[in-house]
C-alpha cells in the first residue's frame, strides 16, 4: 500500500496513480483527472447507470441497480438482476465476494460478504456483475485499512 501525498487516500501497491484524486505515486498531479462524481453520464457510452436506494434492513447502503441501455453497444435489451450461482451437490447458492477484518487469522476472521448479480446485454452478450452492497464493503475495507 502507498498513501496519496496530496489527499492521502490509501492506494494498492499495483495503482500508478491515486484512486481518488489521480496524483502520480510520485506525486505528479494529473489536471485532467476526474473522480467518479465529476464524470457526466453523458460521456458514458449508452446510457448511464441509474443507482437508486432501496434501504434493505441487513445492509442500509444496500443498493438496486437498474441499467438503461448497455455500456457497450447501446442496446436497451438489457435482462437485469440476473442471479448468479455455485451448484455443490446438495444444493446451489448466489455467488459472494468476501472482505475479511483479520485475514490472517485461522479463524474468527470477521467475515464481511456482498452477493453478485449481472445484467446482461440481450444483443451484444456484454456482462456486468454488480455487488449487493457495494457502500457496505468499502466501509468495511476502509475500517480494516485503518486497523
Amino acid at each position: 500500500m502507498w498513501k496519496c501525498c496530496k489527499c492521502h487516500e490509501q492506494n494498492e501497491e499495483t495503482f500508478s496513480f491515486c484512486w481518488s484524486c489521480g496524483t502520480s505515486n510520485d506525486g505528479i498531479e494529473d489536471k485532467s483527472f476526474q473522480g467518479v462524481d465529476e464524470i457526466a453520464p453523458s460521456s458514458i457510452k449508452g446510457q448511464p447507470v441509474l443507482v437508486t436506494s432501496i434501504g434493505l434492513a441487513e445492509y442500509p447502503d444496500q443498493q438496486e441497480i437498474e441499467l438503461l441501455a448497455c455500456v457497450k453497444c447501446g442496446s436497451e435489451n438489457i435482462i437485469p438482476n440476473v442471479r448468479i450461482v455455485t451448484h455443490t451437490e446438495e444444493f446451489k447458492k448466489d455467488l459472494q465476494v468476501e472482505i475479511y477484518e483479520n485475514p490472517k487469522a485461522l479463524i474468527f476472521k470477521g467475515t464481511h460478504t456482498g452477493t453478485l448479480t449481472a445484467y446482461i446485454c440481450g444483443q451484444c452478450g456484454y456482462t456486468e456483475m454488480y455487488i449487493s452492497n457495494p457502500q457496505y464493503l468499502l466501509n468495511q475495507y476502509r475500517k480494516n485499512k485503518k486497523n
